[in-house]
């Protein structure tokens, strides 16, 4: 039972290394080194214990700065030929073809293309076009390393973005994946009872 202990304290430790958001890897790092601080504790093996409590205390501060620290939001619209998009959209290509297999920016109908800036990096990339009332979602991709939600709830929950969206009622999506489905559910979005797939929230 102890051995397992130590094997449990090395996979989160080990796991942590392979995810690129920061501060779920300090989040998982950190659980890795209590689960070995109890291991040493167990098996008398000081020296272990010692290094995991100064590394527990190292993750634990990182994780509260991570948490207060407070990002700076804005959204910059940009032209369907602007150079940043097309590059934002190669360089992102993979990624957003496993959440939205079916997006197509040349078939979409006067498109609007918004960048989401954090801390004024480019990090997202919201694509929409205007079915009034609603505003129906093709492309909500946000780069890997920022996925902690923040893009998503300032873009969708902030009271700003109403004169933004002026006029309209709604958001409406369409799930690409079970993994977009989730993220619709966390971010407001309700799935239509009538239609399997369709979701939308109010504005």
């Amino acid at each position: 039972m102890i051995e397992l202990i130590g094997y449990l304290a090395s996979a989160l430790v080990a796991f942590s290394l392979l995810t690129s958001n920061v501060l779920r890897l300090r989040v998982l790092n950190l659980a890795g080194a209590l689960v070995f601080i109890a291991y040493a504790a167990l098996t008398g093996a000081w020296p272990v214990l010692a290094v995991n409590l100064f590394v527990a205390a190292i993750d634990l501060w990182y994780i509260i700065s991570l948490k207060a620290k407070k990002d700076i939001f804005k959204l910059m619209e940009v032209g369907t030929a602007d150079p940043l998009l097309k590059n934002f959209l190669s360089y992102h290509g993979r990624g957003i073809s496993q959440f939205f297999p079916d997006f197509d920016l040349a078939k979409l109908k006067t498109p609007r293309c918004v960048f989401i800036l954090r801390n004024l990096l480019p990090v997202g990339l919201f694509v929409y076009t205007e079915e009034a009332p609603e505003i129906r979602v093709h492309l909500d991709f946000v780069a890997e390393d920022y996925r902690d939600l923040k893009s998503a709830r300032y873009l969708f929950n902030r009271p700003q973005n109403l004169e933004t969206f002026k006029g309209f009622s709604a958001f409406t999506a369409i799930s690409g994946s079970p993994k977009h489905t989730d993220y619709l559910i966390r971010v407001g979005f309700e799935e239509d009872k009538e239609k399997k797939g369709f979701f939308r929230k109010k504005i």
